[in-house]
């Protein structure tokens, strides 16, 4: 299949790991795909530092189009050039569908792909954990620019169903992927560990979050401290920045006397899985920004139980009692499951060994794309029918 996938922003934030990623996957398959995305600031070749989609996806081997604006934010003209230059590609390079990731580009390239001289199917994919919000572009492009809904999470696939009134053959759940060659699991962490003044039988639940605060900070200190009471070994390793960091984890900290229990390295790009590997178990309160809770299914990957608050698709994606424990997160409630993780080094082994079957069966890139793949067939035939003989 000759597929064009279409991204609406430069930079590398919410679903662009997961739309590179299909697409790498789907080449790998032996599909010809194209894929398009916002002009970067930056000239090739990039800065070390640069953090682009366009850069993103040269590393992985793909060559991106930058001939159009797709930006994030709509505007008329900008919205108006785009569709008569996308129409003129697809016309061009002649393509069997489009797949579209965003609300930009599913509006400019649906509109495209519905004037080309061969009108096009529209493939969406929502990378949000939650429904699709009824407004007149979404409602647009759901019922008049789209051929087929992928949603990440059961919840989100219910809730789009019913809000746009879709038929089972027009929805598909396919659960977000992550690159299980990249997040695997790493026995030789303890030089790791020493870096950040972990000691061999401290205990280390580690978060990944931004510090915002409708992350629940305030319930995983006092969880923290709580816990500790019972078993000092453990330490609280925090990966992630923000603007109210000082407010929310450095002055509470303090002021709570957890200076020692408490380590947060920051935001972390290189050795982001590096730091990963320092963590004994994780905790996740709240569903991240990008909506498909990724950092989630990369740790499972790395063979991490999980503690997952009963909120959003969490519990979708962690099994209770299977792979963690899903929980209603008072402080109390975190800090018994810290503690039964802590001294049960068992059933953490049992958790973190089907933490990662589930990713490898579940969450891989692999697994992903053959799902994508038999949306497009399918697709495909119910548009072009074989002839009867």
């Amino acid at each position: 299949m000759k597929i064009l996938h279409l991204y609406s922003d430069w930079k590398w934030t919410g679903p662009a790991e997961p739309a590179l990623n299909l697409c790498v996957a789907l080449k790998r398959l032996g599909h010809d795909v194209t894929f398009a995305c916002g002009k970067a600031m930056e000239d090739f070749p990039f800065p070390p530092d640069s953090e682009s989609v366009e850069k993103c996806a040269y590393e992985r081997g793909l060559k991106p189009v930058t001939d159009f604006t797709l930006s994030k934010h709509f505007g008329f003209f900008k919205a108006i050039r785009d569709i008569r230059k996308l129409t003129a590609f697809m016309d061009e390079e002649a393509f069997d569908l489009v797949h579209v990731h965003r609300c930009y580009d599913h509006l400019v390239g649906g509109i495209a792909a519905r004037r080309a001289k061969r009108p096009l199917p529209v493939v969406r994919t929502s990378h949000d954990g939650v429904g699709l919000i009824r407004g007149v572009r979404n409602t647009i492009c759901i019922s008049k620019l789209m051929d087929a809904l992928i949603t990440v999470s059961e919840e989100a696939k219910k809730a789009d169903a019913l809000t746009f009134s879709l038929p089972d053959n027009k929805i598909f759940r396919i659960d977000a992927s992550i690159d299980c060659d990249r997040f695997k699991p790493m026995n030789g962490h303890k030089d790791i560990r020493e870096k950040w003044g972990i000691r061999n039988n401290d205990v280390v639940v580690g978060i990944i979050a931004r510090i915002q605060e409708h992350r629940r900070f305030h319930v995983l200190l006092k969880a923290i401290k709580i816990a500790r009471q019972e078993d000092p070994r453990l330490r609280l390793l925090v990966i992630g920045r923000g603007t109210k960091e000082k407010q929310l984890l450095t002055d509470p900290v303090r002021e709570m006397g957890l200076e020692e229990a408490v380590i947060h390295t920051g935001y972390r790009t290189k050795d982001y899985v590096d730091v990963v590997s320092c963590m004994d178990f994780n905790v996740f309160l709240v569903p991240g920004s990008e909506g498909a809770c990724r950092a989630v299914r990369e740790v499972m990957a790395m063979k991490k139980p999980v503690i997952a608050a009963n909120r959003g698709m969490l519990s979708e994606i962690v099994d209770h009692n299977v792979t963690g424990l899903v929980i209603e997160d008072t402080p109390e409630n975190l800090a018994a499951a810290f503690v039964k993780l802590s001294k049960d080094e068992s059933l953490r082994s049992r958790f973190a060994d089907a933490s990662l079957k589930k990713a490898r069966e579940a969450f891989s890139l692999e697994s992903m794309a053959l799902k994508v793949e038999k949306v497009y067939s399918n697709l495909l035939s119910s548009l072009n029918p074989t002839p009867k003989e």
